[in-house]
């Protein structure tokens, strides 16, 4: 599906992150201002997610970056870099960073869920996004940053860093979708079916693949209804799980929903 990555540059990435383009994403809209708790950090396992000195494990909000390879798989490009540089990062401040909590501050896994700054106040998620080492995601209601990821994604997209360069980053076209495909993923198809139940609306991209739009989730969705979407060009992005022979995925707010020109 994807082809492989071609030997990366730390060094550049560890330049991106840490100097040059640090100063012009710092805006408002990425700093609260105020932090709840500075804490140690002691190991980092991936891009997102990093264990505390006291034994905590927190999961960064706002970005989702490339998976260490498990059961055999290989890991997935960028996932080394990802992880990299945020252990360059946190070394350099000496293993010590400020959090804002979001406000589901757990999630599933019972990790804990935050904003994550340097000591002088850059949001760690941010340089990250800029510098190509992941994607931007927006779970409600832990979206008090998400203008800066997408601002800051954007950046990373026009000039073409780390995975924005990589076939990685593209989206698979929903009927190309392998049967066994799930986790994190991008899609993109037409909306072939709009269908009601109780909790939810779902988007049919094909007999075999759907999205699913919480009620309770509408109130993000201001600009459209689910229904306008019908025989919409779609690119999504989220999680693939699999229920009833039918590959599903959840779109909680509409950042995570591309709708494209059909014409």
């Amino acid at each position: 599906m994807y082809v492989k990555q071609k030997a990366s540059n730390w060094t550049l990435f560890a330049f991106i992150a840490l100097g040059s383009f640090t100063s012009p994403i710092y805006a408002d809209n990425c700093s609260p201002g105020s932090f709840q708790e500075t804490l140690e950090v002691a190991h980092v396992y991936d891009g997102d997610t990093i264990k505390l000195v006291d034994g905590r494990k927190l999961r960064l909000i706002g970005i989702n970056t490339p998976e260490r390879g498990r059961d055999g798989k290989k890991d997935q490009p960028f996932y080394l870099d990802a992880k990299n540089q945020l252990q360059q990062i946190i070394h350099k401040n000496n293993n010590r960073v400020k959090v804002v909590y979001g406000k589901d501050q757990r999630d599933r896994y019972k990790r804990w869920l935050a904003h994550i700054f340097t000591p002088d106040n850059k949001n760690i998620a941010a340089t990250l996004i800029k510098t190509g080492m992941g994607f931007t995601i927006a779970i409600p209601p832990n979206i008090q940053f998400l203008k800066c990821y997408q601002d800051a994604e954007l950046d990373a997209k026009k000039h073409k860093r780390g995975i924005w360069n990589h076939q990685y980053s593209r989206a698979i076209p929903v009927n190309l979708l392998k049967s066994t495909t799930s986790g994190f993923q991008q899609v993109k198809g037409i909306v072939q079916r709009v269908a009601e139940s109780r909790s939810s609306f779902w988007l049919n991209l094909n007999s075999k693949f759907a999205l699913r739009i919480l009620k309770k989730d509408l109130t993000y969705f201001s600009k459209y209804h689910p229904k306008d979407l019908l025989r919409k060009q779609v690119i999504a992005r989220g999680w693939i799980y699999k229920r009833k022979n039918e590959q599903r995925m959840t779109i909680q707010h509409p950042a995570a929903l591309k709708i494209q020109n059909t014409d």
